[in-house]
């Protein structure tokens, strides 16, 4: 299966290291450096990647989100929630159960993107739809 690579534009290719680090992703490739530092970095997560690359290589600016959320599946969101508040990195909430089938949380990463962290819940454990009051049937 061939994937969808994520290419962000960032201010601080460093600083969203970092953070991608705390959310699992590990290093695969580095660009070059210069007197403004990092250019890029190519970060993977079980087979998924995004690309971090400065503002002034990029096409984009930097900030600029679109109005765009990713969706991250993991084996244990609570565990990731945990470890995140840990290294003090700020979500917008807790995990939550949800009437589509995900457990999530939203959180933004230094650049404004959002990313929903979830994993697949059982349909007993899924609350009811909020305007139906009952269960619906899911994907």
């Amino acid at each position: 299966m061939q994937s969808i690579i994520a290419e962000l534009t960032v201010d601080d290719v460093n600083a969203s290291m970092y953070w991608y680090r705390e959310l699992g992703f590990e290093v695969e490739l580095r660009g070059l450096e210069d007197d403004d530092g990092l250019q890029w970095v190519s970060m993977g997560r079980e087979g998924r990647s995004v690309w971090l690359l400065r503002e002034d290589i990029s096409r984009h600016e930097a900030g600029n989100t679109g109005g765009i959320t990713f969706y991250l599946q993991v084996e244990d969101v609570d565990k990731l929630y945990h470890h995140l508040a840990e290294h003090g990195i700020e979500t917008e909430n807790r995990p939550q159960n949800q009437w589509y089938g995900l457990r999530e949380f939203l959180v933004r990463d230094p650049d404004g993107f959002w990313w929903a962290i979830n994993q697949s819940i059982p349909r007993e454990d899924c609350p009811p739809h909020p305007d139906l009051g009952r269960r619906v049937g899911l994907l």
